[in-house]
């Protein structure tokens, strides 16, 4: 991973778990919020971490318990994986990708490109 990778936007969607791992960077990106939502939009390939507020049913609450002792946070939704399985056809079996972004400061979200996803190669995530 580059220098400059590191302080990109990252988020990190693993097909085996389950599981959609959020940089700390991404959060502390959009003003470090307390609840998320997380959007697909199937034409355009492109997922988004979008700050909200807890009054929305669809939001994904943030756990500051854990925040401060790892470089992520973690949220597991099989639904959610396979949807995002499904719009992106060129992702493989119980393999792991990560995804790159952009900041829109305006909007408070992170955009990220689903094509242009990096797979993780080794057992290491």
């Amino acid at each position: 991973m580059t220098e400059n990778n590191i302080a990109r936007p990252a988020i990190l969607v693993d097909l085996k778990k389950y599981r959609i791992r959020i940089h700390k960077n991404t959060l502390h990106s959009i003003g470090d919020p307390d609840n998320v939502l997380l959007l697909v939009n199937p034409e355009e390939l492109t997922l988004a971490i979008l700050r909200c507020n807890h009054s929305d049913a669809r939001a994904h609450h943030i756990s500051r318990t854990f925040l401060p002792n790892t470089n992520s946070i973690e949220l597991y939704s099989r639904s959610l994986v396979e949807s995002l399985r499904e719009v992106c056809t060129d992702w493989q079996g119980s393999r792991s990708y990560r995804l790159y972004g952009e900041i829109i400061p305006s909007e408070g979200m992170a955009l990220f490109q689903m094509a242009a996803s990096d797979i993780i190669r080794g057992d290491k995530i």
